[in-house]
């Protein structure tokens, strides 16, 4: 934000979604927030700690090589489908590493926003200026943390917020990790990258309308097909009148995959 200066403001960010553009926000506790993302997540209902340098600790999900003091490199497997009819489009194998992520509190008035990584019950967020041994009112805690978290809006731009940006590191797409008790292995985090950067430039989860046909329900119970329907003007024609039959709609779409 301070190199693109002070023109830059959530207004004119809202107005870029509203034209329809697609924005992956990256976060890190190592930098403030500028108070510009700040109220641009508010709009969205997507809350930070007023600290503005908060970093999401847990001391049973964090990687032993590289964390074994600080706890603040969190290791979760990838996300799964909201819902068994849902189609899921994060998976990957392995353990996602999450370095300095900064948590985010996700409220309830918009049903546009979903958590797409959530934290475990034993995480919770922490101020490296705390001096005390234990955190007495933490910004928020466990499943109240969203680590990755999407708004699709109403015009179908999409707006990605990940906690932290260090996920996307080259030095994190190669890294060995070792959760507690389990072996040494490397990350997942450029397979999720790949997804999560996918879905928000909507280079996958787009469905396309490809072909849409309608008519009169009584022309096909006469016997017609397509092929004379369109020979005889029945096919898909421009008005219709009031006490017409039931109408045949059939819509023929498609989804979009990275390939």
């Amino acid at each position: 934000m301070k190199g693109l200066g002070p023109s830059l403001t959530p207004n004119l960010l809202l107005q870029f979604i509203n034209n329809s553009g697609n924005v992956l926000l990256t976060l890190s506790a190592d930098s403030p927030v500028p108070s510009a993302i700040s109220s641009l997540l508010l709009e969205l209902d997507v809350h930070l700690s007023p600290d503005r340098t908060s970093v999401t600790i847990d001391h049973f999900n964090y990687d032993i090589v590289s964390a074994s003091e600080k706890h603040d490199v969190l290791l979760l497997p990838p996300p799964s489908a909201l819902r068994k009819d849902v189609k899921g489009f994060f998976g990957a194998d392995g353990l996602i590493a999450f370095p300095k992520a900064v948590a985010q509190e996700l409220g309830s008035l918009s049903p546009l926003l979903t958590p797409i990584i959530r934290a475990p019950d034993t995480a919770y967020s922490y101020s490296p200026k705390e001096e005390a041994e234990t955190v007495e009112e933490p910004f928020a805690v466990g499943s109240q943390i969203s680590l990755v978290s999407s708004v699709q809006a109403r015009n179908s731009a999409r707006f990605t917020v990940l906690g932290s940006a260090e996920a996307l590191e080259n030095t994190w797409f190669d890294a060995k990790i070792k959760a507690q008790g389990g072996n040494e292995i490397e990350t997942s985090n450029r397979e999720f990258a790949k997804h999560l950067s996918g879905w928000t430039f909507m280079e996958t989860g787009v469905v396309k309308v490809g072909k849409v046909e309608h008519h009169l329900s009584t022309i096909l119970e006469s016997g017609s097909q397509n092929g004379s329907l369109t020979q005889a003007g029945y096919l898909n024609p421009k008005i219709y009148r009031i006490k017409n039959d039931v109408v045949r709609v059939e819509v023929r779409y498609a989804t979009m995959q990275m390939g």
